[in-house]
Formats: structure tokens, C-alpha cells, sequence
């Protein structure tokens, strides 16, 4: 069900860039065809107001439209700039919107030859929902309580910057993060309302369609002091940087809501309706993490000769963290006096952290033998020493009904050495005429040794079952391409790419044997068509195409590798830009996406009866996950009167990929929903100093997905003065 939202966020970037035209955005094309008319403003203010009307789910419209349903109003952008004297100057930029709680106010003071200070805070929020999860075969539509979910973030930032001539160049910033509120999860509860019997073993009735919360409180500080300085042709640069995190993140989920087991438990071959079927259970996770991290880097680049110059770059880094929580879980359990919640905890009173010290060296020489010939060859080298423990109890129920509590102490600790090299290549050549060709590879290679215990008792063991196992890593990203001027109408531009991966880990001494393989490779291919037709039209097309399969393996020789996904990826883009004179202009977009991932299906097969279960399709529990979309837009612009522009914008995107007949046998992941938006505004310049601008736009999502419950449509409107002063 989670997967759901992934095509969901394209379709919210779709909407936004209507939104974001509704809210006057400049556009390139918009600027060619207004540049004259409408002049931009050294210092000004901007005043807006937005109002929507939208009928259906507002909170569906303010997760991917990125905007309030209630609107909002205040100084979209304030901007002051002001010379206090000769050689030095101010700026103020600011911003305070209500609605999107978006706000800003920064000051910027510099001297020429002194330096400069440059203070500012800044806030926004962002909007989620909990729409909840649907099930097609009963429609049934599992929403949380208060689907109207947002995030604030914030950030206070300070810096001084000291800049003499002939001197270093010394700067010192502080950044002060914030993130607060409460998101959605992509961890999701079970419930047994599906309309599914739970007696036709082996088809489980329970589906994962419950949604859950993550409640927000992080902090993020950073501290970095610069000296920059250039000694005869040799740049040198040395940084100090402390940074600390200080996060506690608290999800809930619920499983089986509303649900109450029979008591004495019935036979599994019972039908029992679907509010007995299983035991609510409230867990309420708490995570923190804190981190301190203080560092250091040094970087000098210094030319050999006039064609080759060395770059060599160091960072050191050494990082304390400390984590903390638990997960407390109520059972309404039944028993035969009634129901009654216990609670036990997978990790009370969780108290552990790491110590982690990097060392980080890079050398390169970038070398241009020639007008037509560059070459870039570097060396990246990492030693890594991981150090870390943790303690936690674990609350657990034994009995039946499962009502008596206990307490165990558990301790773990692990300790990893890993080592990394990272040769990097990078080639350009440019002596075939209107041709460019180029190569860009690296491969990463990790190899080390871990060393941890499992979670033991330290009352009845004295130590846990040790593992010792080498740990490698193998990463290579290869990229080639090439771009080729056909003629002054034409340009062509193709790249091909390889993105393999693998994650090898191999026990030995106490665990031979253990052994887990994660392998992946991609590889695809990129073609441009740049098409001139004539100074007034031409013609973007685009075609890519992508191919991956991944390998994975457990335990040895029980389970050896076997292929585990296979994906395929077609994405084909057109653009057209128009612009047949100076009073209009228009652009089409367009793109048709055709992407699949595939795990054991159609290899499944059928599962054949036994005596207690009955036979079953498994290739419709494993299906493919298809995510095939199109999306097209239209932006025009034109002149309707010396001083008046007029836009139009138009989206739209629709993704078809639902299956509601493989509900019986699992959750269907396709997504099915058609966005549309239209924009039309008009922008006015009242007098030398004061612009207007004013739009209104239309909205419309139809989400089968979530059986309609995320539809949503409407007018919003738009409108805004600029003054300068």
C-alpha cells in the first residue's frame, strides 16, 4: 500500500509548477517576452493574497498542490538594497506569508575590502495527509483521525566574513536547524476488515492498509570557520566544522483497530467475524539520536606547469553519538473476566552509542595537454574505526491468555575497521569539429572486518554468539557520452551508463558460513535531439532507457543467489518552444513514462493443495509493480496591451496502473489517478514603480487509488502588488 505515494509525489510536482505559475513565478519565456515592459526592481515590496475553494479532500490538495486549502495572504517578497556609502552597502530581504507559515528576514552589511555579516532566519511548512489506505474488494477506507499533517522547518544562520586585501580570507558560520510536526509514515498497520474470510488458509485476510504518524522534534547545529588563501599561484583552504544532532521522533501505529479476539481462541478452520479476528495493538515508538561531530579539512590546488595542476584534499573526522527510546505496545488481550490491555516493550529504557573516527584522503591532477584534450585522474582513500554498544530491556507476556509480564536485560556490541579506495577518471575530447566526447568512472571499493555479539542475557551468558565477518563493497558508475552539432539546426546528444553495486558479506572462525550477497546493475542508455527548425521554433526530444537486475542471497548453501528483480524503464519527452514574435510566446511538454519491476513473477507458478491448505495462484500474491504515467503541459504568453501581459498554463497527468482483482489475493500497488490544472493570469504595470498581477486557476485529481476519498477540485486565486520604492 505504501508504494502508492511514490507516483503520487510526481504528480504533486506537476501541480506545484501550476501553483507555483499561479503564485507569479517568473518563467524564462516570460522574461524574453516581458523584459521590456516590465522592469525589475532594485528595492521593492510585494504584496499577495490567495484564496481557494475546494470542494473534496483538502488535505489531498495541500499534500501535492504544496499550498493551504485555506489560502493565506501577507509581503510575498521584500527586498531592500541601499549604499551607506562608497564602499559600503546593505541588504534586506524578507517574507511573511500566512497559510504556508513561510517566512523570512535576513540582513547582509558589506565593506569592500573589509568583509562582510550576513544574519537571517527563515521558516516553512510543508503539508502532508493521512488519507489512510483502501481496499478495493469491500471499499473499505482506513483514514487517520486528523488527516491534516504538516512540518515545520527553520533555520537561523549567522556569518563574518573578513576579507583584506592582499590577506587570507576568514569566515565563521553558525546554522541552527529546525524540523517539528507531525508526518505521515510509510510504516503501516494490519487490519482484518477486508471482507476475507479467515478460514481459507493459506490466503491471509489481513492487509496492511492502516495509516500511521511520525511526530517530529530535530534539531541540527553547525559551526564551520574557514581561512582561504592564495600564496603565488597555490590556493589553500582550511576548515574547522562542529556539528551536532539532537532528534527525538516518536511514530505510532496501530494494528488491527477496533479488533477483539474471541475468548477461549477458536479453531483457525472457525469463520469469526472480521472484528474478532485479531487484537488491537497500539505501539508507540520513540527514537533519539544525538550526535557530536567535530572535524577537519585542509585542500590546496597548485599548478605543476601551465598544463597540469595538483588538487590534494584531507578531512579528518571524529563523531560521538548517543541513542535512546522504546516501544511500548498495548494488547487489548481477552481474557474470562474481559478485555485487558498489556503492556510490553521490545526495547524499554534503550541506552547505547558509537564512536566513529574517519580519515578521508583525496589526490587529483587535472590535465589539459592540449585545447581539445582534458583529463582528470583522482584518488579517493577512506579508513574507517566504528566502535558501538547498546543496552535495552524486553518487556515480553507469556501465558494464556498472555497476561503475566517479565523482564530480561539485553546487551549487544559490535566494533567495524573498513577501508575504502576510490580511483575517480574523467576525459573530454573536443578535436572532431562540432563534436565533444567524454568519460566519467569510478569504482568504489570497500573492504573490512565487523565483529559484533547478538543481543544477550547477561544473567544467564556471559558473552553472546560472536560473529566475525568480512564485510566488501563493490560500487562502479561508468558514464559515456557525446554531443554532435550536425548543422546549425540540429544537435544530437546520446550517453550511455552502468551503475553496478554489490554488498558481499562472509562469515568465518566461529560463523563460517554466514554469508548474505546484495547485487545490483543498471544500465541505460540517454538520447537528445536539440532541433532549431527556426530562430522561432524548435524542438526538444528525449528518449531514455534503463535495465536492472538484482541478485541476492542469505544463508550458504541453503539459499544460493538467485535473481530477485528485474527492472525496465522508457521514458520519451518532447518540448516545443514558440516564439513567432515579440508579443507571444508558447511552450508543449510531454512525457510518457513506461516503468515495471519484477520480482519472482510469472516464476511463481501455482501452489499446489495440501491437506490443510487449499491450492492458489501465487503469481497473483507476487505480481509485477507497474508505474506507467504520462503527463503533458502548456504555457503561453502574450502581449494584450503596451503595458499589459496575459499567461495561460495548463497540466495535466495520468497514471492507470491499478488492479483491483488481485485484491483477493493481495494488496493491488498500482496507483490510478488523472490530474488537470489550468492557470490564466494577467500582469499590469500601473505606473513606473507599481506592477499588479492577478490569476486564477482550476483544479481537478480524481484518485481511484483511495476509492475517491482523495478527490478533490476547485477554483484559487491569486493576486499581488509590487511597489517600489
Amino acid at each position: 500500500m505504501n508504494t502508492k505515494t511514490f507516483p503520487v509525489i510526481r504528480c504533486a510536482g506537476v501541480l506545484s509548477a501550476g501553483l507555483l505559475t499561479l503564485a507569479g513565478t517568473p518563467l524564462r519565456a516570460a522574461d524574453k517576452a516581458e523584459s521590456d515592459a516590465f522592469p525589475k526592481f532594485e528595492s521593492y515590496i510585494k504584496v499577495t493574497g490567495q484564496a481557494a475553494s475546494i470542494s473534496g479532500s483538502e488535505t489531498a490538495f495541500q499534500n501535492r498542490a504544496k499550498q493551504p486549502s485555506s489560502g493565506g495572504a501577507g509581503v510575498e517578497d521584500l527586498h531592500i538594497y541601499k549604499d551607506l556609502s562608497k564602499i559600503t552597502s546593505l541588504v534586506i530581504d524578507g517574507k511573511a506569508l500566512t497559510g504556508t507559515e513561510d517566512y523570512l528576514g535576513s540582513f547582509k552589511l558589506t565593506k569592500n575590502e573589509v568583509g562582510s555579516i550576513d544574519v537571517g532566519y527563515k521558516r516553512f511548512r510543508t503539508f502532508y495527509d493521512g488519507v489512510g489506505g483502501f481496499f478495493p474488494l469491500n471499499s473499505q477506507w482506513m483514514p487517520l483521525s486528523d488527516q491534516d499533517l504538516h512540518v515545520d522547518r527553520a533555520k537561523f544562520w549567522a556569518e563574518a566574513t573578513l576579507n583584506v586585501p592582499k590577506a587570507p580570507v576568514f569566515t565563521l558560520r553558525y546554522e541552527n536547524d529546525l524540523r517539528t510536526g507531525r508526518k505521515d509514515s510509510t510504516i503501516w498497520g494490519d487490519t482484518d476488515f477486508t471482507g476475507l474470510p479467515n478460514n481459507n488458509a493459506p490466503i491471509s485476510q489481513v492487509r496492511k492498509i492502516v495509516p500511521s504518524f511520525v511526530d517530529l522534534g530535530e534539531r541540527h547545529e553547525s559551526l564551520v570557520a574557514t581561512m582561504k588563501h592564495t600564496i603565488g599561484q597555490t590556493k589553500v583552504q582550511l576548515s574547522l566544522l562542529g556539528d551536532q544532532f539532537n532528534n527525538v521522533d516518536t511514530r505510532s501505529v496501530t494494528r488491527f483497530p477496533g479488533e477483539v479476539r474471541l475468548f477461549p481462541t477458536p479453531a483457525a478452520t472457525v469463520l469469526v467475524p472480521a472484528a474478532n479476528m485479531g487484537n488491537q495493538v497500539v505501539q508507540v515508538e520513540t527514537e533519539g539520536m544525538k550526535s557530536r561531530m567535530s572535524g577537519v579539512t585542509a585542500e590546496m590546488s597548485t599548478p605543476l606547469s601551465s598544463k597540469l595542476t595538483l588538487k590534494i584534499n584531507g578531512n579528518y573526522e571524529l563523531v560521538h553519538t548517543a541513542v535512546s527510546g522504546d516501544r511500548p505496545i498495548v494488547t487489548s488481550t481477552p481474557t474470562a473476566t474481559g478485555v485487558v490491555p498489556i503492556t510490553t516493550n521490545n526495547y524499554a529504557n534503550l541506552a547505547g552509542g558509537t564512536r566513529v573516527k574517519n580519515y578521508v584522503g583525496n589526490v587529483g591532477v587535472d590535465w589539459k595537454p592540449s585545447k581539445v584534450v582534458f583529463a582528470k585522474v583522482a584518488l579517493r582513500a577512506q579508513d574507517e574505526y566504528i566502535r558501538g554498544s547498546s543496552t535495552y530491556d524486553v518487556i515480553a507476556a507469556s501465558g494464556t491468555p498472555a497476561t503475566a509480564l517479565a523482564t530480561t536485560t539485553r546487551i549487544g556490541w559490535a566494533k567495524v575497521h573498513q577501508k575504502v579506495t576510490t580511483p575517480v577518471v574523467e576525459l573530454r575530447y573536443t578535436g572532431i569539429k562540432d563534436v565533444a566526447v567524454y568519460f566519467t568512472g569510478s569504482k568504489r571499493d570497500l573492504n573490512g572486518v565487523e565483529r559484533n555479539t547478538s543481543a544477550y542475557n547477561p544473567v544467564t551468558a556471559a558473552i553472546g554468539t560472536l560473529a566475525i565477518q568480512n564485510v566488501s563493497e563493490d560500487h562502479g558508475n561508468y558514464t559515456l557520452g557525446a554531443s554532435w552539432k550536425t548543422s546549425p539546426f540540429l544537435t544530437l546528444r546520446s550517453e550511455v551508463y552502468e551503475k553496478g553495486h554489490k554488498d558481499n558479506t562472509n562469515g568465518f572462525e566461529t560463523r563460517v558460513g554466514d554469508y548474505y550477497l546484495l547485487d545490483s546493475r543498471y544500465t541505460g542508455v540517454k538520447v537528445t535531439a536539440l532541433a532549431r527548425v527556426s530562430p522561432q521554433l524548435g524542438f526538444t526530444t528525449r528518449y531514455v532507457h534503463q535495465l536492472g537486475k538484482m541478485k541476492v542471497t542469505g544463508f550458504l548453501p541453503i539459499y544460493p543467489a538467485f535473481d530477485s528483480l528485474n527492472s525496465k524503464n522508457h521514458i520519451i519527452s518532447e518540448s516545443i518552444d514558440w516564439t513567432p514574435n515579440k508579443s507571444f510566446y508558447a511552450q508543449v511538454n510531454g512525457n510518457v513514462v513506461f516503468n515495471v519491476i519484477s520480482t519472482i513473477y510469472p516464476r511463481a507458478g501455482v501452489t499446489a493443495a495440501t491437506a490443510t491448505a487449499i491450492a492458489f495462484d501465487t503469481n497473483r500474491v507476487l505480481q509485477n509493480s507497474d508505474n506507467n504515467y504520462c503527463t503533458a503541459g502548456l504555457l503561453a504568453g502574450w502581449v494584450v496591451a503596451k503595458d499589459t501581459d496575459a499567461q495561460l498554463q495548463y497540466n495535466y497527468y495520468r497514471a492507470n496502473n491499478g488492479n483491483a482483482v488481485l485484491s483477493a489475493m493481495t494488496l493491488p500497488f498500482g496507483v490510478a489517478v488523472k490530474d488537470t490544472s489550468v492557470t490564466l493570469g494577467l500582469k499590469h504595470k500601473f505606473s513606473a514603480t507599481m506592477l499588479g498581477n492577478v490569476k486564477v486557476g482550476y483544479f481537478d485529481s480524481q484518485n481511484d487509488t483511495t476509492g475517491g476519498r482523495a478527490n478533490y477540485r476547485g477554483p484559487l486565486a491569486y493576486a499581488s502588488i509590487e511597489h517600489a520604492f
